[in-house]
């Protein structure tokens, strides 16, 4: 059998000041709040100061992405880590021929295995999803050999303290 709730002993929210008694500022607290702020306002700064990639030194990457020389009009680019490389994989879409990853502050230094899905349109509407609900979208094909898109991707990319961030990768014509 459930219990019923008495609703009648809870506050409604946004209830004023002055129904829950006089406020106390640190003055009247003999300034304990005041002692307590600081070194609580020390532990979350330093919290937030090892927030983000683990402390890990990043890079903003960008560069072209083409395929037998010729730009790549869309798809994706991933940087996934390998070889004890800390972090996530890092993922960016290629338009026109480009991309770039700055989120959280670009990608992790250390060693990669790059994966591109390239596409481009064949100049056909084909039936597909849109945004919210099924209708015409530009029918595209994938450039390159497959294993370029996957796990199995020759392209290797090592990001260093010395790199300048720009790295453009040509895939082979199928």
């Amino acid at each position: 059998m459930q219990k019923a709730i008495d609703f009648s002993r809870l506050k409604p929210r946004g209830v004023r000041q002055a129904e829950r008694g006089p406020a106390k500022d640190a003055t009247q607290l003999g300034g304990t709040a005041l002692r307590l702020s600081h070194p609580i306002i020390l532990v979350v700064a330093l919290m937030l100061a090892g927030c983000g990639r683990e402390g890990l030194s990043s890079k903003i990457v960008e560069g072209a992405v083409t395929c037998g020389g010729e730009k790549v009009e869309s798809g994706q680019i991933r940087f996934v880590p390998v070889e004890g490389t800390r972090g996530s994989t890092n993922v960016s879409a290629i338009r026109d021929g480009h991309y770039r990853i700055e989120a959280r502050g670009g990608v992790p230094l250390g060693r990669y295995r790059v994966e591109v899905v390239a596409e481009k349109r064949t100049g056909r509407k084909v039936m597909g999803n849109t945004r919210f609900e099924p209708g015409m979208v530009d029918e595209t094909i994938r450039l390159g050999p497959p294993a370029y898109a996957g796990p199995k991707s020759p392209l290797v990319a090592e990001i260093t303290p010395r790199s300048n961030g720009r790295l453009d990768f040509d895939l082979p014509a199928r």
